[in-house]
């Protein structure tokens, strides 16, 4: 399999990096997508990003090349890749897997990406590694999914970290965006198509 790019570098530019993101197969689109590589440039090196919902890694590919043109920081994808049936209707399972470490390689993002292949409360319980910088949220998407992964590693995320949350018109995912809202923990900060991010207070 051809490689698509040798690994970014901070000079390079945030359309080099859109453009090879868009290669990759996902459900996150190009406007959303330079949301996310903006996100992640910004991410210092002490710090991680954190990716909840890989599916076939075009938000990790973002997520890695916003990194590589900032600071370099690890980003770690979350997903346990079992068979799921979302709330959309889509199917997600094994072959996610295998088109997920394919197109790492195929995008250079391999010394970038930690693969993590477990529910993701587990290695939140876990953790103990370097605080999150970034947390990006697009696992299940149920309320109560989305809940749990929210409560599990949003306490991980540094104070003025950034935490995102993809397809935002979802009941379950609206629902809890307009809870954390009002508890005062975060602070609103843009909104793009489905994606929308905030701040930790």
């Amino acid at each position: 399999m051809k490689r698509l790019l040798a690994r970014l570098k901070p000079e390079d530019s945030l359309d080099k990096a859109l453009r090879l993101a868009q290669l990759i197969e996902g459900q996150v689109s190009p406007n959303e997508l330079r949301i996310l590589i903006e996100l992640a440039k910004k991410v210092p090196a002490s710090n991680v990003i954190v990716e909840i919902g890989t599916y076939r890694g075009r938000s990790a590919v973002a997520l890695a090349l916003g990194a590589q043109l900032g600071s370099g920081a690890r980003v770690y994808a979350i997903d346990p890749h079992v068979t799921f049936k979302g709330v959309k209707g889509g199917q997600f399972g094994p072959p996610d897997m295998a088109a997920l470490y394919a197109n790492l390689a195929k995008a250079g993002v391999g010394e970038t990406v930690a693969v993590v292949c477990l529910p993701s409360l587990i290695p939140a319980q876990a953790w103990r590694g370097r605080d999150v910088g970034l947390l990006w949220l697009d696992g299940d998407h149920s309320y109560e999914g989305v809940r749990a992964d929210f409560d599990a590693w949003f306490p991980l995320v540094i104070h003025d970290g950034m935490v995102a949350f993809h397809d935002v018109d979802a009941p379950g995912v609206k629902q809890l965006l307009n809870e954390v809202a009002r508890d005062g923990r975060v602070e609103f900060v843009g909104n793009v198509e489905r994606l929308s991010w905030l701040r930790k207070r």
